[in-house]
């Protein structure tokens, strides 16, 4: 058979479904590459060296005062809104993960706030939830809105 382009005409080699099939496995062994795959801190380390913890410090904040660059980062996460018009919690425009006014991330964070006891769902529990990632990482969990909130 004639091929109809000749400049290919020595290209496909026998070994070629070898080659595609290692390929694929490799892009299939590595699903995340081009995506965040969680937090890029390491917790011990960043709290050993950033923070000091007091007993109190994880215990739910409702009703204290939340800090300024709080309600900075709530304002871009969110327009400082818990609930839509319609009175839906807010969900990211970007990602339908994240939920509420500060927008906390259900893939990295679910688990660790029912752990706690925290209703992210909940005006309450995303600010105390938040508030608990403030004074545990600062405002790392934050650091893809950092263009807006550090403007502000």
């Amino acid at each position: 058979m004639q091929c109809k382009f000749p400049q290919y005409a020595g290209f496909y080699v026998k070994p070629m479904p070898i080659i595609y099939m290692i390929l694929m496995s490799l892009a299939l062994s590595f699903p995340e590459v081009g995506y965040e795959a969680g937090p890029s801190y390491i917790p011990d380390v960043y709290l050993e060296r950033n923070a000091m913890i007091s007993a109190n410090a994880l215990a739910p904040s409702v009703g204290l005062e939340v800090p300024g660059i709080m309600r900075k980062i709530a304002t871009c996460e969110s327009n400082d809104r818990h609930f839509d018009e319609k009175g839906k919690v807010v969900i990211g425009k970007y990602d339908i993960r994240d939920i509420g006014r500060y927008q906390i991330n259900l893939r990295y964070w679910e688990d660790e706030a029912k752990k706690l006891g925290y209703d992210l769902y909940s005006e309450d529990g995303n600010e105390a939830f938040a508030m608990y990632l403030y004074k545990k990482y600062g405002t790392e969990p934050w650091h893809r809105s950092r263009w807006c909130w550090s403007k502000l």
